[in-house]
């Protein structure tokens, strides 16, 4: 059985024949331990664990190899208003989503990561200049962010 919990774990138990349950594994999803992290879903399909936290990210473990670390995948829980590519770095991608939500994605490789910001407005548009992002806001005020990449991760 595969169950999951609010303190950002999944464990795995061994169901025994008189219904006494023991932990067989306990997997832990991801490290930054914001409240973002808690799981609230799961779901255990032939070979693969899934589990789903508040903030989105889905990770897939192996049910043969419950060490091997999880393939995790995240984005953008709302809509997408804007999409911008950088020019310093064509294969990095900035979308942004109106709730204020910017995440990163490198060409060829996917998801990663999204970018803290000062302050959490809502985002209608972005465009990324050399060194900077500019993001037009709903309450008409622009913000301009230093971007702090160093390759590609």
């Amino acid at each position: 059985m595969l169950t999951v919990s609010a303190d950002k774990s999944a464990k795995v138990w061994d169901i025994s024949e008189d219904n006494i349950g023991k932990v067989k594994k306990t997997l832990i999803c991801s490290a930054s331990g914001g409240v973002e992290d808690m799981l609230v879903g799961c779901l255990w399909l032939n070979d693969y664990l899934v589990t789903v936290s508040l903030g989105g990210t889905i990770s897939i473990f192996s049910a043969s190899d419950l060490d091997k670390a999880p393939t995790s995948f995240s984005g953008h829980m709302k809509n997408v208003s804007s999409l911008t590519i950088l020019r310093s770095n064509p294969r990095v991608l900035l979308s942004c989503s109106y709730d204020g939500l910017i995440v990163k994605w490198i060409q060829g490789i996917g998801y990663s990561g999204k970018l803290q910001r000062k302050e959490n407005s809502q985002i209608k548009s972005l465009a990324a200049a050399e060194e900077e992002i500019v993001t037009s806001g709903f309450d008409n005020k622009v913000s301009v962010l230093l971007i702090l990449f160093d390759g590609y991760d």
